[in-house]
C-alpha cells in the first residue's frame, strides 16, 4: 500500500499518485498506474474543479493506463486534461506555474507491476530524480534502461523514490512470477483432468496484475479464464479474448475478494444432450495468491503450500523483492534513497531507508552539511572501479584525476554560496 504523499523534495510544483490534500496546489500531475492506493483523489470533486479552472493543468501517464482509467465511467470527465508519454522517450514538457513556466525532461520506463505501469524519470534545474511507483523487475534489469545512462556512464540520480513493498528482511528472495506460473499449471492440470466438473478457483485481490496468468493459462489450456470482471478489459482486446463472464465455459474462475462461487447455480455445461449429466455437483480446487503470508509463514524457497486437500497457496507477487529493490539501488547509486511504501507494523520511513542505505552501501546524504560532504557525494560517480587484471591507463588516470580537483572546487563554491547567499564571486 503506497504511502507516498504525492509531492517530491524537488520539483514541488508536481505531484505524483496523489491528488488531494497539498497536491491541488501542483501544477502538474503524475499517475504510474490504475491501483486504487496511487489514485487517492482522482475521482473527487476537488480534483476535477482543479482541472476545470487551470486549463494548463495536465495528467501524464502511459497509453494503457489512459485506456484502463477511461474505461471506468467515474474517471471519463478527466479525458480532455490528460496527457500520454510515450516509454522509454524522453519528452521536454513545459509545466506552468502561475507565470513561470518550467520545462522538464520526462522519460518513462515500464515497471513490470500491471498493465501500463511505469516508473518516471525528471530531469531538469530540479536535478534529476526517479519515481519508480509501484515495480517488480528481475535483477540486471536497471543496467539495461538505456535512459538512466548517459553514453557508457550512470547518470547521477539525485533523489530515487522507489517501492519498498517488501523490503523487510523476511521477503529478501520472492520467485520470479515464471516459477509460479509453472506450479499453477501443474495444479490445474492435475485438478481438471479428473472430469468437467472439477473447477479450479483463483483468489484474487488486485483489480489489475494477473493478465500474464489469464494469457498463460489459456494458451495451456486452451479454455477461457471465468471472469465476473471481464468487461474491465474490452479496452484491451488481447486480454479480453482470453476471458468469459460464463462460468459454464470454463473449469478455471477467476475469483475476487468480495466475489463468492455459487456451486449450486453452475451444475449444467454447455454440451450435447447425452453429455449433460443433471444435477452434477462442482468440484472445487482453491488456489489463493499471495505474497505476505511467504514471508511469514513459509521457508524462504516456497513457492506452493497446501493447506488442505482442496486449498493451496501460491507465491505470487506483483512487487519486487528485498534482493531485487537492493540490485536495483546499487545499480542506481542515488544521493537519496526515499521509502514509498512502509512494509510492516514498527517501520517507519527512516528505519526501511537505512535498511536500503545500509544494504547497498550508500551514504546518508539526505543532509548535506559541508562542503567536504557535499564533495563525496558528487564524487560517487567519478570512482574508477578496477575489475580483473585490468588496468586504466595514464591518459585515463589523468582524466579521473582533473575531474575530481574540478568538482572538489565547485563542491566548495557552492556550499559557500549556499551558507552565504549574499556572497559574489
Amino acid at each position: 500500500m503506497s504511502c507516498f504523499g504525492g509531492k517530491m523534495h524537488s520539483y514541488k510544483f508536481l505531484s505524483i499518485d496523489r491528488f488531494d490534500g497539498n497536491n491541488l496546489d501542483s501544477s502538474a500531475y503524475f499517475l504510474s498506474h490504475c491501483h486504487t492506493d496511487h489514485m487517492v483523489g482522482l475521482d473527487k470533486h476537488e480534483f476535477a474543479s482543479k482541472l476545470k479552472n487551470h486549463n494548463l493543468v495536465k495528467v501524464y501517464m502511459s497509453e494503457v493506463t489512459k485506456i484502463l482509467l477511461l474505461s471506468d465511467p467515474k474517471y471519463l470527465h478527466l479525458k480532455p486534461h490528460i496527457c500520454v508519454l510515450p516509454i522509454e522517450q524522453p519528452k521536454i514538457v513545459k509545466i506552468f506555474e502561475g507565470k513561470t513556466i518550467h520545462e522538464v525532461t520526462i522519460t518513462l520506463f515500464s515497471a513490470g507491476h500491471c498493465p501500463g505501469s511505469v516508473m518516471f524519470l525528471f530531469e531538469g534545474n530540479d536535478g534529476t530524480c526517479l519515481y519508480t511507483g509501484d515495480f517488480r523487475l528481475p535483477k540486471g534489469s536497471a543496467t539495461r534502461m538505456k535512459h538512466l545512462h548517459s553514453g557508457s556512464s550512470k547518470k547521477l540520480i539525485h533523489h530515487l523514490y522507489v517501492d519498498t513493498t517488501f523490503c523487510i528482511p523476511d521477503a529478501n528472495f520472492i520467485p520470479e512470477r515464471e516459477i509460479c506460473l509453472q506450479k499453477l499449471i501443474n495444479l490445474v492440470k492435475n485438478w481438471i483432468s479428473k472430469g468437467k466438473n472439477h473447477i479450479v478457483r483463483l483468489n484474487l485481490s488486485a483489480k489489475y496484475g494477473y493478465e500474464y496468468l489469464y494469457q498463460a493459462l489459456y494458451e495451456t489450456f486452451n479454455t477461457k479464464i471465468y471472469c465476473a470482471r471481464a468487461g474491465n478489459y474490452k479496452c484491451l482486446p488481447d486480454v479480453a479474448e482470453v476471458l468469459t463472464t460464463d462460468p459454464t465455459h470454463s473449469q478455471i474462475y477467476a475469483c475476487f475478494k468480495k466475489e463468492r462461487v455459487k456451486e449450486k447455480d453452475w451444475s449444467q455445461w454447455e454440451a450435447t444432450n447425452d453429455e449433460i449429466v443433471p444435477n452434477k455437483q462442482l468440484k472445487f480446487l482453491s488456489v489463493t495468491l499471495s505474497t505476505l503470508y511467504f514471508t511469514h509463514a513459509a521457508l524462504p524457497k516456497d513457492v506452493q503450500i497446501r493447506i488442505s486437500e482442496t486449498s493451496f497457496r501460491l507465491c505470487f507477487s506483483f512487487h519486487s523483492s528485498l534482493s531485487e529493490v537492493c540490485d536495483f539501488v546499487r545499480h542506481v547509486q542515488p544521493l537519496s534513497v526515499h521509502a514509498n511504501v512502509i512494509p510492516r507494523v514498527g517501520e517507519s520511513f527512516s528505519s526501511v531507508e537505512q535498511r536500503l542505505r545500509n544494504l547497498c552501501g550508500l551514504k546518508n546524504h539526505e543532509k548535506i552539511n559541508s562542503a567536504d560532504e557535499m564533495k563525496e557525494a558528487l564524487m560517487m560517480r567519478f570512482s574508477f572501479h578496477q575489475s580483473g587484471d585490468s588496468k586504466p591507463d595514464i591518459f585515463w588516470r589523468l582524466i579521473c584525476s582533473s575531474l575530481k580537483s574540478f568538482i572538489s572546487s565547485c563542491a566548495t563554491m557552492f556550499y559557500v554560496l549556499s551558507k552565504f547567499p549574499e556572497t559574489h564571486v
